[in-house]
């Protein structure tokens, strides 16, 4: 296949100057997993039982557990959660977490060791100090940690207290990561999330004096009443606060999905121009201030296990996001989360009480899933060399997986129009990405996914931008 040129003087050209805007606003992927949830269809809890007698300990293993809980409600959130300001809902559900803990490992055939523990939500610090203490008690009478095992909780910092923190250090949490979405009060209010940011620093503060540096914040752009300017303020907040780690994440208004959305007038969203402003804008930012850019969304400073895991080429991406260790099964506990095994993507009932009176019953929770068919696992390694390191070698992986070198030869005639554009280059079936839009390898990914490409459904996924 004829090498494509890359247009020689992009670099010194804006995103506009290359025609790239006809390819944002289309929907597309975020390749947490492939293929995506939009996806999963029925799985029994006796597939799911019979995948995990069949798991070996020679791979590794992650855990994540779901909190489905918040105080309250922000109205921009795309997580599977509920608001309750009375804590009987959620003690109730930490038994039924243990439960699920306890049944999903009387189903494996050996005692595993585990590389992370990731506790996401909602709100994981709605957890009271003595039932986050339970929830871990089981886990470690059912699992053995490694000794660098990575132990990750996310956090509302208006939920945060100097107990609840002592708590995460004596159990071993070793990294956080901080709701901060932004710091203009105009947009707090619009989002329902006021979080002075004297708060955030007291609270960082608070982590740092009792162990906990590792600490990452995440932000959100394109959110109500957000501007580049406003943004320009947040960043600054940031720059002072220093973290370890940043997550920048494009807000995706999907209100037939999250009908909370619907309390967000349209009119206050930024437009395309100005989120794609705002992501050059915060890049630019956190360069300058010698933060390693990570796949499509994230920062790290060039001593932290995320840059180091990029250089490496040790880093995967997966349902939390872009991970640094090498979790081949991940087990999900909780209402909605998400397992992945050798033989494919496991995913619980979302609502907490169904949920609960599963387990009560007696049996798994699974109810959607992915059993891995044909060629998914080689796409899959295409897509995700894609989102990790913007550049896929073809050969090498259809070599890996056993295929003929021209096995996807049709998938990479699809991104001519890419390459025209100057977003791609094609050389001896090496697909490299160079726009500085890194989203967009979202839709190149898409050139690679049999599954997306069948559906012509409009809000399916999330817009790209």
């Amino acid at each position: 296949m004829p090498a494509t040129v890359l247009h020689k003087n992009w670099p010194h050209k804006s995103w506009q100057d290359h025609d790239v805007a006809r390819f944002l606003g289309r929907e597309a992927p975020r390749y947490t997993s492939y293929p995506s949830a939009h996806h999963f269809g029925e799985m029994t809890p006796t597939v799911y039982g019979d995948w995990l007698a069949q798991m070996t300990p020679q791979r590794s293993i992650a855990l994540y557990l779901h909190i489905p809980f918040c105080e309250q409600m922000c109205h921009f959130c795309g997580c599977n959660t509920r608001a309750t300001r009375r804590y009987d809902p959620v003690a109730t559900y930490v038994n039924s977490l243990i439960t699920e803990i306890n049944m999903v490992s009387d189903r494996l055939n050996f005692r595993p060791r585990v590389h992370s523990i990731h506790f996401g939500g909602g709100s994981p610090s709605m957890l009271t100090p003595g039932d986050l203490g339970h929830i871990m008690e089981a886990l470690h009478q059912r699992f053995d940690l490694t000794m660098d095992a990575e132990l990750s909780i996310e956090l509302d910092p208006r939920r945060v207290t100097l107990s609840k923190v002592k708590t995460y250090a004596a159990l071993g949490f070793n990294r956080v990561s901080l709701g901060l979405q932004d710091t203009d009060p105009v947009v707090q209010q619009l989002i329902n999330r006021i979080q002075p940011i004297e708060l955030i620093r007291s609270v960082m503060q608070m982590l740092r004096d009792n162990g906990l540096s590792a600490i990452g914040l995440d932000l959100v752009y394109g959110l109500p009443g957000q501007s580049p300017e406003s943004l320009q303020r947040t960043l600054a907040h940031v720059a002072d606060l220093d973290p370890a780690r940043i997550s920048a994440f494009s807000y995706a208004h999907v209100p037939w999905v999250k009908k909370h959305q619907t309390l967000i007038d349209t009119a206050t969203l930024p437009d395309t121009d100005d989120k794609v402003q705002m992501y050059l804008a915060l890049t630019a930012f956190f360069d300058a201030r010698g933060y390693r850019a990570i796949g499509i969304d994230h920062f790290a400073k060039p001593d932290d296990e995320l840059a180091r895991a990029f250089e490496a080429g040790t880093m995967r991406r997966n349902f939390m996001g872009y991970s640094t260790l090498p979790n081949d099964d991940l087990l999900g506990f909780g209402a909605s989360s998400i397992g992945e095994l050798e033989g494919g993507i496991v995913q619980n009932i979302p609502q907490s009480t169904t949920y609960q009176n599963r387990l009560a019953e007696g049996v798994l929770p699974t109810v959607r899933g992915w059993a891995y068919r044909a060629d998914d696992k080689l796409r899959k390694a295409v897509i995700s060399d894609l989102m990790c390191y913007f550049r896929a070698d073809i050969p090498a992986i259809l070599a890996r997986h056993g295929y003929a070198a021209d096995y996807l030869d049709g998938d990479i005639a699809g991104l001519a129009d890419f390459a025209e554009a100057g977003i791609v280059s094609v050389t001896d079936r090496v697909v490299t990405f160079h726009s500085p839009l890194k989203m967009l390898v979202r839709n190149v990914a898409c050139a690679f996914d049999a599954y997306a490409r069948q559906s012509d459904t409009q809000n399916r996924y999330s817009k790209v931008a």
